[in-house]
């Protein structure tokens, strides 16, 4: 008999892992929970991390610009991480009475790296077997159990180690070169920007700039509201009249007379079923369905997940292979009312294959419920549950049918169009109806060389600038242009915003910080927002991934790319620190309120040249010497929302913390008490 420690990356993971695999025991150790049981002779102990217990650091001894890290345990890093040093330890007691070791964490980059770490330097293995799976459920559980591979994945090892670090090395030094610059000018400022930061803002103001240096140009359309059953509107056949004289022309020659049928023209199009979901197509569909941003519907996602319910979510496929079963995964979820009358009707269909997408991940399939029954989700989990359940049956449906109707009106010379859409057989819109957009559409019946009553519209409008993109476009974008990965996109986005460098939960919009951080890179250290460097190196990890070239190699060329960059800041320091602390003063994000002491100035965020501190204070000054205290440490956000003094309240960021959210004015008697 063998003693085998299963270490997980989460508890309730472990928990899922130890109960697929026998009949488990729980034991409470170091005020946490493990599991024993047993399977073919052997004993089993089921342990887990809590995510990374392990984070690079600086090595001893070495100052900034860092290059040299190591991995130290998160609870030395940080005092909000002791938590971790309990989970640590256990997993360090286990393993002295181990004969073999199996990782079962995540199957992804980050999960290879919680696993690796936690061997090397708590279980003092240089490897282990890996189990691999895509699910929660039992049955994949035990399938990976017995299939279990020989050796961890040292493609997603190596990857997971190298992004570590490239991150880490982009984030650190470049964030302390900004604020480093500033306190050569007698200023600090929490600022931050990172390998993939740098590229998304410059994205981001780049459509900022369009819209700022759009200039509308106008345009005249003319309609016609034709009388039937139901009423239905047409459209001049040139669609767009730049010359006004020429659409009054039209308009005067058209105005009350009526419109003859010209023509009427069908065409029956096939639409194929939706592919499965991925993780960004998820996150797009969930922003159109529910306004979730992508983070949410992420977390949403891993919850949903962790619970057994939907397979791993941080996935690039849309490929779902016969070997999930899908005759099983049905049949478990037939057992779901709200889902029956869909299961019974795809089960009279003969060779019940999925439509399959073009994105592939070797690590996992597209995102499919495993059939497992749902308990006390909220709403928002639930609403997402079921967006993941409807497009997996819509994937098993026939194609649908429309029939195209286009319309031709003549009047007095001049033709009018309208197209119009009908719904001939539902086919897979059965299953997904509740999320499309568009239903059935009624159409007149009409004939041809019929007259029908009109009325005319002359309609003057201009040409609008391009939209800003939404949460869930800038991920697609991102995603399109290969920055950052399907796990970090979202996290990237959020950085963002806690920053202060954009703003607007639908529509996003660059701050003025934000601007004049594109613009001072752009001029003095342009790599940092080089969309080129970033797609090099998300390609060479990606080599790293597939065993064709070596961390260390990368590790080499990122360090001489980054010092580059540091001289680049480090020879226009003044420049580049002017040009932030011009843009912290202007900017909006930096505006509390009006003063309420002199009603004309503006509290703001100012940082004292003298003390190197910051406080709101007017803009009046030296008029108005009102000045309130803010915390020295953290990043600072002005929410919309206002304490019941009506002051808007500030939330404080801290790495490692939860926001502290609390009311800023001296006055107000829970000013250092009110918790979020």
């Amino acid at each position: 008999m063998a003693n085998v420690l299963i270490i997980a990356e989460k508890p309730a993971a472990a928990e899922k892992i130890a109960f697929a695999l026998g009949k488990a025991k729980v034991i409470r150790k170091h005020k946490i929970r493990y599991f024993l049981t047993e399977s073919n002779g052997d004993k089993l102990s089921v342990v887990s991390a809590v995510g990374h217990l392990f984070t690079l650091a600086p090595k001893e001894g070495t100052s900034f610009p860092y290059f040299d890290l190591e991995w130290k345990p998160v609870w030395q890093v940080s005092k909000k991480s002791l938590f971790a040093k309990q989970y640590a330890d256990l997993i360090e007691e286990l393993a002295k009475d181990a004969d073999k070791f199996i990782l079962a964490c995540d199957y992804d980059i980050e999960g290879e790296v919680i696993g690796l770490n936690a061997l090397r330097f708590l279980c003092h293995r240089s490897d282990a077997q890996r189990m691999r799976f895509s699910t929660l459920t039992p049955i994949d559980l035990r399938n990976a159990y017995e299939n279990i591979l020989p050796t961890l994945d040292w493609g997603q090892a190596d990857a997971g180690e190298t992004r570590h670090y490239l991150d880490w090395l982009w984030g650190i030094n470049l964030s302390r070169a900004l604020m480093r610059s500033l306190e050569a000018l007698k200023r600090r400022s929490i600022l931050s920007i990172g390998r993939v930061q740098g590229p998304t803002l410059a994205l981001l103001a780049e459509r900022e700039k369009e819209i700022a240096n759009f200039k509308p140009k106008p345009f005249w359309q003319i309609t016609i509201l034709l009388k039937t059953n139901p009423a239905i509107e047409a459209i001049h056949h040139k669609n767009v009249f730049w010359d006004e004289g020429e659409a009054k022309a039209v308009f005067e020659r058209v105005s009350g007379k009526p419109a003859k049928v010209a023509s009427i023209q069908t065409k029956e199009q096939i639409v194929q079923p939706p592919v499965p979901f991925d993780l960004t197509s998820l996150q797009a569909e969930a922003w159109r369905c529910f306004k979730f941003s992508p983070s949410k519907t992420q977390q949403l996602a891993q919850d949903l997940y962790t619970a057994a319910l939907i397979s791993y979510p941080r996935t690039s496929s849309q490929k779902l292979p016969p070997t999930i079963n899908y005759a099983r995964i049905l049949s478990a979820l037939r057992s779901q009312k709200e889902y029956s009358k869909e299961i019974y009707e795809l089960s009279k269909q003969e060779n019940l294959k999925p439509k399959q997408g073009a994105k592939s991940d070797p690590a996992h399939p597209a995102i499919y419920p495993t059939g497992e029954v749902p308990k006390n989700l909220d709403a928002a989990h639930k609403a997402l549950y079921d967006l993941i359940v409807r497009r997996f049956l819509a994937c098993f449906g026939k194609p649908a049918k429309k029939l195209i109707v286009k319309f031709i009106f003549n009047v007095n010379g001049e033709d009018f169009h309208y197209t119009g859409t009908k719904i001939t057989e539902d086919g897979w819109r059965a299953f997904y109806k509740k999320f499309l957009e568009r239903g059935q559409e009624d159409l007149p019946a009409l004939k041809l060389s019929e007259l029908i009553d009109q009325t005319t519209k002359f309609l003057k409008k201009q040409t609008e600038p391009p939209k800003r993109y939404s949460p869930a476009s800038i991920i697609k974008e991102l995603e399109k242009r290969n920055l950052g990965t399907k796990a970090t996109r979202a996290q990237i986005l959020d950085t963002l915003y806690e920053r202060g460098y954009i703003r607007g939960a639908k529509s996003i919009e660059v701050t003025q910080l934000g601007l004049e951080l594109v613009k001072v890179f752009a001029k003095y250290a342009p790599d940092i927002l080089s969309e080129k460097l970033t797609r090099k190196f998300e390609k060479e990890m990606e080599e790293v991934r597939n065993r064709k070239k070596k961390k260390e190699n990368i590790f080499y060329e990122a360090k001489n790319t980054l010092i580059k960059i540091l001289n680049q800041i480090n020879l226009h320091q003044k420049d580049i620190a002017e040009g932030i602390l011009s843009a912290l003063s202007q900017s909006k994000a930096n505006v509390l309120m009006q003063c309420p002491n002199c009603g004309k100035g503006q509290l703001r965020i100012i940082f004292s040249k003298t003390t190197k501190k910051r406080f709101l204070a007017c803009s009046n000054y030296p008029e108005c010497k009102t000045t309130w205290p803010l915390p020295q440490q953290g990043v600072v956000k002005i929410l919309s929302k206002k304490h019941e003094c009506g002051t808007p309240l500030i939330q404080i960021f801290k790495k490692g913390s939860k926001p502290w959210t609390f009311c800023p004015n001296p006055a107000c008697r829970e000013s250092s008490n009110q918790k979020g």
